[in-house]
C-alpha cells in the first residue's frame, strides 16, 4: 500500500473545459484533513462560467492571466505558492503549455507538473515522428524532462460519455466503423477520472516516485466498437474507405475518424506500445490500484 501525505497543498488547475471540470469537482470533493487549495487559471478573455453546483464554493480562487507571459505566471506561482500545476488545456491551447512549464520551473514552488493528456498513451510518439495531437502531447513530456520539472502523466483511454459520438451514433442512431472493430479499446468515465487525480494529488507525496515523472494509465472499462454497437443495441453501418465518420461538422468528422483509426490499429488501448507498436501485457491498468477499493464505471445502455 503506497505511503499517503496529510499536506495540505495548493493546486493551480489550468483550464476550465471538458475534463477540468470533473477534475475541479472532484478536488474540490477531497475531505479533510488533505483538501487542497485550487485556484483556477484561466486567460483574459476567457467569460467561461463555473458550472452551477461549483459557482457557489468560496474556497475558490479564479485568475485571469495571460498564459504566454512568463513573468505574470511565475508571479501567479509564488505568491499562491502552488505547489502543482494541473493542465487540461485542449488540442488548440497545448503550446501554452511550454510558458507555464517555464513559470513553473522559475518560480520556486511548484514541484509537480501534471500536462494535458487524458487520453492514449503518447510515449514514444515524437520518436516515431508523428505529427499528430499525439506527437504535440509526447513532444510537451520531453520538453518536462529538459527542465527538469518533475511531471506526472495520466492515460485514461476514451471518455466513456464520448464514445456514442465517436461512432456517431449522435448522427444517425447507427455505430459507423471505418474498419472492423474489433480491436480492444480502453475507456474511462469523467467521474473516475476527476476522482482518481484528485486522490492521488491530495494523498501521494509530491516527491513520491509512483507521483515523480511516472506515467499513470488508468483504465475504467475495455471493449471494442463491435462491444458496443451490442451493448447500446444500435445496427452497425460500415464504411467506405476513405469515408468519414459522421459529425456535425467537418472538424468534428475528421477528429472522429481519426480516433477510430487509433482504436483500429490497436492504439487506443492502454496496454498499447507506442514506440514498439505492441500490445503489452500489464500496461493497462497499471496505476487502478492507486485507488485503493475503488469501484470503477463500466460502459452501459442509455437510458433514454
Amino acid at each position: 500500500m503506497p505511503s499517503t501525505s496529510t499536506e495540505i497543498r495548493t493546486i493551480a488547475l489550468v483550464g476550465l473545459g471538458g475534463i477540468g471540470t470533473h477534475i475541479l469537482r472532484a478536488l474540490l470533493a477531497v475531505p479533510s484533513p488533505t483538501n487542497p487549495k485550487v485556484v483556477i487559471l484561466t486567460r483574459p478573455e476567457s467569460s467561461k462560467p463555473l458550472p452551477q453546483d461549483l459557482s457557489a464554493s468560496s474556497s475558490l480562487q479564479i485568475i485571469h492571466v495571460d498564459y504566454n507571459n512568463v513573468q505574470a505566471l511565475i508571479d501567479v506561482f509564488k505568491t499562491n505558492y502552488v505547489d502543482i500545476v494541473l493542465s487540461t488545456l485542449a488540442r488548440g491551447g497545448l503550446k501554452a503549455q511550454f510558458t507555464l512549464a517555464d513559470a513553473a520551473k522559475a518560480s520556486g514552488t511548484v514541484q509537480l507538473f501534471v500536462p494535458s493528456e487524458w487520453g492514449s498513451a503518447t510515449e514514444g510518439a515524437k520518436e516515431r515522428g508523428e505529427k499528430s495531437l499525439f506527437g504535440a502531447k509526447d513532444e510537451f513530456a520531453e520538453y518536462l524532462k529538459s527542465i527538469q520539472l518533475p511531471y506526472t502523466r495520466i492515460y485514461t483511454g476514451f471518455f466513456l460519455s464520448n464514445l456514442p459520438r465517436i461512432v456517431g451514433i449522435d448522427v444517425n442512431d447507427c455505430v459507423n466503423l471505418i474498419g472492423k472493430g474489433e480491436t480492444p479499446f480502453s475507456t474511462t468515465s469523467q467521474a473516475d477520472i476527476g476522482g482518481f487525480t484528485a486522490h492521488v494529488l491530495t494523498t501521494l507525496p509530491l516527491s513520491s516516485p509512483l507521483l515523480v515523472n511516472q506515467s499513470l494509465r488508468i483504465e475504467g472499462d475495455r471493449l471494442t466498437f463491435l462491444d458496443l454497437a451490442r451493448i447500446f443495441d444500435k445496427p452497425i453501418v460500415s464504411l467506405p474507405k476513405g469515408e468519414l465518420v459522421p459529425g456535425k461538422n467537418e472538424d468534428e468528422r475528421h477528429f472522429r475518424t481519426f480516433l477510430q483509426s487509433e482504436a483500429e490499429e490497436g492504439g487506443a488501448s492502454l496496454g498499447w506500445n507506442r514506440l514498439a507498436g505492441r500490445e503489452e501485457e500489464g500496461l493497462a491498468r497499471n496505476a487502478n490500484g492507486l485507488w485503493e477499493g475503488h469501484v470503477w464505471e463500466k460502459v452501459q445502455k442509455n437510458e433514454d
